[in-house]
């Protein structure tokens, strides 16, 4: 204490005798100033507590209104951080540890007191009720705090939990945990690992701190963040997170950014595809336009007009590649109409296959069950259908036959195209309809990858399902179930009929 402090102190002592004792040896303590206000009666220290304010109590266990523990108990009540020392005839020293128990800071044993002992009393009185406030504000905050606060004896059992802790593992009630050890979140594989790090780092830095995935008490798995403290004394204080929401916004942000890469792959791509296939044609187009100006006059007719296909060939293909894109841009904002009129399947395929079978490759065709006029949207039927086709083809490097089945059933038709080709491998084959993905052997084979995209989005526009099995240097077999509608049902159903 500082030789100018002031200190207030409340002396209840019904004995004069006594309370004068006690002033002369706080007068002789030439180190502090004193204020001492003496009472004789708890009733008038409660008012005197009621009206002042006071460093410390001194207080006698014997009163005329008040006897033993009562006398504490008030006192205590009345001013709950008030350091209390007890003053006590040497035949109620128990009574005197009891009190202690109970809530004062120390004692003193009349007939045994000097100015040394008193001051020793009070200081410590007063250092001792400073530290249980701070200790009372530091648990209330421990236990009022959002993260999960647990304390660990040496055997890694739980000894003291907040309600936060709890709450994480999915307690009701934080005294469920007590006693329990803390391996009791962890399974087997979790316990090996996190007791060999946690272990090294304590030793090392009387610290760890680590992400791992910890069981609710329903067996619930969740991330979790962990920090673990070394206590001086021994045993350890664990602070934990559920950081579970964070995993997952973590995860989202990765997905997003791949996605974003991969949506600057394929606009890299879809650049360098356009700009290829487009080249081809004009080149094509270009050259024979050329050869036209400059040799016109020369060439016979028949030799004239072998340029002017190449020059139709490449504004077909050119127009080919415009319409894929424009399919796959309206595909996209979901404005790909579906007009289903009635059909004559055969004739439809069979014309179909006129204009694209050739002598390399020839299309077998071949129809099962009744062939029946029904409803489809011929213009979405002939991407599918032309797309399929042109890739059986294209893809039937040396040569091949191509397969083609129409299947009639009461509620379906099935179309089924097998080709003979280079096939694709398999790590491939779930990447086969996302737009502008070539397959890694296709070689320098021309093509956009936006083929099987087309018709994917086509079939699932039917409301129908498409299927690929493939093996390398097999082939390749996809198979296209519609549901149909009988031409019958539509005019059943017409109510302008």
């Amino acid at each position: 204490m500082m030789k100018n402090d002031s200190l207030q102190i409340l002396l209840i002592e019904d004995s004069l005798e006594d309370a004068d004792l006690l002033q002369e040896f706080l007068e002789n303590a030439d180190q502090t100033s004193w204020k001492v206000t003496v009472v004789e009666k708890l009733r008038l220290a409660l008012e005197q507590l009621h009206c002042h304010s006071f460093n410390v109590i001194l207080s006698d266990l014997s009163l005329p209104d008040a006897h033993g523990l009562e006398t504490i108990t008030q006192l205590h009540a009345a001013a709950p951080t008030l350091p209390i020392v007890v003053l006590t005839s040497l035949k109620d020293e128990a009574i005197a540890l009891e009190a202690v128990r109970q809530g004062a800071q120390d004692y003193l044993v009349k007939g045994q007191i000097n100015t040394h002992a008193v001051i020793r009393s009070i200081r410590y009185a007063i250092e001792r009720s400073q530290m249980q406030q701070v200790m009372h504000q530091q648990s209330v905050a421990i236990a009022a705090s959002s993260e999960g606060i647990a304390i660990l004896d040496t055997q890694w059992n739980y000894v003291y939990v907040n309600e936060a802790y709890a709450k994480i593992y999915g307690y009701k009630d934080s005294s469920l945990l007590l006693q329990t050890n803390w391996t009791i979140h962890y399974d087997p594989t979790q316990q090996a690992r996190l007791s060999a790090e946690i272990e090294r780092s304590l030793q090392q830095r009387r610290f760890w701190r680590g992400e791992t995935v910890g069981h609710k008490c329903n067996s619930q798995p969740f991330d979790q963040e962990l920090s673990i403290t070394l206590l001086p004394e021994g045993g350890t204080v664990c602070i934990l997170r559920d950081i579970s929401d964070r995993k997952r916004t973590e995860a989202a942000m990765q997905e997003a950014l791949q996605q974003a890469r991969e949506l600057h792959r394929l606009k890299s791509q879809f650049i360098t595809m356009v700009s290829h296939e487009f080249r081809t044609p004009l080149s094509v187009i270009l050259v024979a336009t050329e050869s036209l100006k400059r040799y016109a006059h020369q060439w016979t007719p028949e030799k004239n007009q072998i340029r002017y296909n190449h020059i139709i060939g490449g504004v077909q293909r050119m127009t080919e590649l415009l319409n894929d894109m424009l399919v796959m841009n309206r595909s996209g904002e979901h404005q790909t109409k579906f007009n289903p009129i009635p059909l004559n399947l055969e004739n439809f395929c069979q014309e179909l296959i006129a204009t694209l079978t050739t002598s390399e490759h020839p299309i077998i065709f071949e129809i099962q069950g009744n062939s029946q006029q029904i409803c489809l949207d011929p213009i979405v039927l002939q991407l599918i259908l032309t797309h399929l086709l042109c890739n059986a083809i294209k893809y039937s490097i040396d040569g091949g036959r191509v397969m083609f089945d129409l299947i009639f059933a009461p509620e379906q038709v099935t179309f089924s195209i097998r080709d003979e080709g280079i096939g694709i491998p398999l790590e491939d084959q779930d990447k086969l309809f996302i737009p502008f993905y070539r397959g890694s052997n296709v070689g320098n084979l021309a093509g956009t990858g936006i083929g099987l995209a087309i018709v994917k989005q086509c079939v699932e526009r039917c409301q129908g399902v498409i299927n690929v099995t493939s093996q390398v240097n097999q082939g390749t077999l996809i198979i296209v179930t519609l549901p149909i509608a009988l031409v019958e049902q539509i005019h059943d159903q017409d109510p302008g009929n």
